[in-house]
C-alpha cells in the first residue's frame, strides 16, 4: 500500500514542478526571442503562397504571449499536481478515500500529467487497484 502512495506523491510533485516551471516561463518569458518574421525562403517559394497568411497570424499570436487562458491552464495543471501529491499523502495515512481515489484518476489523465504520463499512468492504475481492495477500503473507515 505504501509504495503506490509514495509514487503517487512523487508523480504529483513532478507534475507540480512541471506546471510551475511552465507558468514561470509563460509569465516571465523563456529568454529566447520568438521569431518575428518569416524567413526570406518562405516568400521565394511560390508553393508556400497559400500558407503565408496563416503563418503570419501564428507569428503575430506568438508575440502576444500566453494570454489569460494559457495562464489559467497552467494554474489548473498546478492545482491538479497538488491534488495528486495530496491524494498520495492521504493514501499513506488512510484518510480521505475520495481524495486518494480522485488523485489516482487524475494522475492517469495525459493532458495534466504531461511529461509524467509515463509515470502517472502506471502509478494511477496501481493505486486504483490497491484502493479497490476491500481491506484497504475498510482501513479508510
Amino acid at each position: 500500500m505504501t509504495i503506490p502512495a509514495y509514487l503517487l506523491m512523487a508523480t504529483g510533485a513532478l507534475v507540480t514542478l512541471f506546471w510551475l516551471l511552465n507558468l514561470l516561463s509563460a509569465v516571465v518569458g523563456s529568454g529566447s526571442s520568438p521569431m518575428t518574421e518569416l524567413p526570406p525562403e518562405f516568400y521565394d517559394n511560390p508553393n508556400l503562397e497559400p500558407y503565408r497568411a496563416l503563418f503570419e497570424k501564428i507569428l503575430a499570436s506568438q508575440s502576444e504571449g500566453p494570454g489569460v487562458v494559457g495562464i489559467l491552464y497552467n494554474l489548473l495543471g498546478l492545482g491538479l499536481g497538488g491534488l495528486i501529491a495530496f491524494g498520495g499523502l492521504q493514501m499513506t495515512k488512510f484518510r480521505m478515500y475520495g481524495v486518494a481515489l480522485a488523485a489516482s484518476i487524475v494522475s492517469m489523465i495525459p493532458c495534466f500529467s504531461c511529461c509524467c504520463c509515463v509515470m502517472g499512468l502506471p502509478v494511477g492504475i496501481w493505486s486504483l487497484v490497491v484502493l479497490s481492495r476491500q481491506e484497504v477500503k475498510a482501513a479508510f473507515r
